[in-house]
């Protein structure tokens, strides 16, 4: 068994209708909001239904809504200045969003106090003679030197489970590279899992943002680092994506489905964050959304079944295990083919070509998924030849 450690968490309150208390986990914790967003979230009336709560508990707020989806260092330079502008005493910044939101709004709450709004706080490392993560470039070029600021957080998709942790991932617009950064005070005080903000979500992000959920409860369990306490919570998450996801991409007004699609990434986001991490397909994954802008989590459907049968030759007992999961025989290829009419299922069975990609990309891509931080924990760990032989079967 590999040795782990349980970090505490904040608050989860889960049901519909937990929005209605957000004001007392902010009074928690400071006495103004400073809430992060983005334009659709506005548009859909989610974040108004937010900003309700904190007016009528005469709570002062102001809103950023400027994040892009996969943000960027320039997102970031905007959310600094905004917050800085607002004020940071007594202040807590509210996500309300996707993986998107809660990665940037986190990195805002770290870097501000330090009086930093550019990528220096991420981790940008290189490659090694051996193609390998050379450790001696791991380290930011800048720390943080002041407290941040706490953070609640309202998920408004169900994928990411950014809100389980203080990581996060930015795009440095200079090389569309995906940065990852981490700090335990960013990690959310509260959580608010309320799954009637989630209804409007469209059918295909839906799906996207599922297949996300699946991805990590299968690297969570297939991790060089996976522990029993991830074990658990992965396997439940695959087996209520595979039971719910559909239903809640067909019918988004399905309360009890978006509840448990809700869950379930939650779930997973505990399972990866307890330990494990993920692997391959988030490193393979990470370059394209950087480079195309594609939602992440189509990335990641686009990649899961071609590294699954990499990762075959050393998994697949547990690939069994997954399969049983999602309703199939425990034979690993069954899991594979299980996954594969998922996601055609949900319509997320498209090529790399279909997002954009050609030939003429693969030795980039491939590149930026060798030095992903997040390969360090998968199963099989590849070579370059390996990468770009997987990102050519993808295309």
């Amino acid at each position: 068994m590999n040795t782990f450690t349980l970090d505490p968490m904040g608050i989860t309150v889960v049901g519909e209708n937990a929005i209605g208390n957000l004001a007392q986990h902010v009074q928690t914790h400071g006495n103004r909001a400073f809430l992060v967003s983005d334009a659709g979230i506005q548009a859909a009336g989610v974040l108004e239904t937010v900003t309700d709560v904190l007016t009528t508990h005469n709570i002062e707020w102001a809103a950023f809504t400027g994040v892009e989806p996969n943000p960027t260092d320039k997102n970031v330079e905007a959310g600094v200045e905004e917050l800085m502008e607002f004020g940071i005493e007594g202040t807590v910044i509210v996500l309300v969003g996707g993986g998107s939101v809660m990665d940037c709004g986190k990195y805002i709450a770290m870097a501000a106090p330090s009086k930093i709004n550019d990528l220096s706080l991420a981790f940008s490392p290189e490659l090694d003679d051996a193609d390998k993560i050379d450790f001696n470039t791991l380290a930011p070029s800048s720390f943080v030197t002041e407290p941040c600021v706490p953070t609640i957080a309202v998920p408004t998709t169900s994928g990411t489970a950014s809100e389980t942790n203080g990581g996060g991932l930015i795009t440095r617009t200079e090389d569309h590279r995906k940065l990852t950064f981490t700090h335990p005070d960013v990690q959310p005080r509260a959580i608010v899992l309320d799954p009637l903000l989630t209804v409007g979500l469209p059918p295909t992000a839906t799906a996207t943002c599922g297949m996300d959920v699946l991805t990590h409860s299968i690297e969570a369990y297939t991790s060089t680092s996976n522990n029993p306490y991830s074990d658990g919570l992965a396997l439940q998450a695959i087996r209520i994506t595979g039971k719910w996801l559909p239903t809640a991409v067909n019918d988004g007004s399905n309360i009890e489905a978006r509840a448990a699609m809700q869950v379930a990434s939650h779930l997973a986001g505990r399972a990866f964050s307890s330990g494990p991490l993920l692997g391959l397909v988030h490193a393979m994954g990470h370059p394209i959304s950087g480079t195309f802008g594609i939602a992440h989590g189509q990335t990641l459907a686009t990649m899961l079944p071609h590294v699954m049968r990499f990762n075959l030759e050393v998994v697949s007992e547990r690939y069994g295990d997954v399969g049983l999961a999602l309703g199939v025989s425990p034979q690993p290829l069954e899991a594979i083919s299980a996954i594969e009419a998922l996601s055609e299922k949900v319509g997320t069975d498209k090529t790399l070509t279909d997002l954009g990609a050609n030939k003429n990309d693969i030795e980039h891509l491939t590149t930026d998924a060798l030095r992903d931080i997040i390969i360090l924990s998968t199963p099989r760990y590849p070579n370059r030849d390996d990468v770009r032989g997987l990102y050519e079967l993808a295309l």
